[in-house]
């Protein structure tokens, strides 16, 4: 696992710690895990309780991914979303498309 985020799966469910940051840097790692977690064909549930940065290479990946999400039928939901999460995609129009 990387030092952004961990995943944890369970029985019914992928859970995704995110850490601090989801940025430019983090991005490709990142993408890794949510494409491992996708691959098990179980509800993703993020939690982004500890987020404090993330910036339009973040979101541009969130947004690709709940995209293929919806079109393939997989659940994905939130845990905890984190205020600037919440702020920065209602500023840039991606709540309705993030599930926010």
């Amino acid at each position: 696992m990387s030092a952004e985020s961990e995943v944890n799966a369970s029985a019914s469910e992928m859970l995704i710690e995110c850490d601090e940051a989801i940025d430019v840097s983090l991005v490709s790692d990142f993408k890794s895990m949510l494409q491992q977690a996708a691959s098990q064909n179980s509800p993703i549930v993020l939690d982004a309780s500890q987020l404090e940065r993330i910036d339009g290479a973040g979101l541009q990946l969130l947004t690709a991914f709940f995209q293929e999400a919806d079109e393939s039928g997989l659940s994905v939901s939130w845990r905890n979303p984190a205020a600037v999460l919440l702020n920065t995609a209602d500023l840039m129009g991606l709540s309705e498309i993030l599930h926010l």
